[in-house]
């Protein structure tokens, strides 16, 4: 970041925020320039998009939420706040649905029909056995 303080050239600690500001804003714009790839998108899987689409929609209200700070606005009286808790609520619900699709366990179908048969077909057997040895 070149930047003349001219006047306030002598307070280091006021020109490292500075420079501190400048590479965090540098970031972030690198950061957003990379994040907007459509291949990249394209490649995901939907519950991939979700928790992209969520991520983008945090990103985007937090520096908005930061750009209405550094204006001297209050950003809790402001209707970002709301759009900030239903973004949490939409998180909350992707969470759910996400925990419910790794936690709950699944039958497989297939398999529990084999088991099954399996089970009745010892059964049936061994009742065969027993009247083979009774007789």
């Amino acid at each position: 970041m070149d930047t003349d303080f001219a006047e306030l050239s002598n307070d280091a600690n006021l020109i490292a925020r500075m420079t501190q500001f400048g590479n965090a804003s540098e970031n972030i714009q690198n950061f957003l320039k990379l994040s907007n790839d459509p291949k990249l998108y394209d490649k995901l899987s939907n519950s991939e998009k979700i928790q992209y689409n969520l991520l983008m929609s945090f990103s985007i209200n937090s520096l908005f939420w930061m750009y209405l700070r550094a204006e001297g606005i209050d950003p809790t009286k402001h209707e970002i706040k709301s759009e900030n808790d239903r973004l949490k609520q939409s998180m909350a619900r992707a969470k759910q649905i996400n925990d419910k699709n790794t936690i709950m366990p699944r039958v497989n179908r297939d398999v529990a029909q084999r088991f099954i048969r399996s089970g009745l077909w010892d059964a049936k057997d061994k009742r065969d056995k027993d009247r083979k040895m009774k007789d």
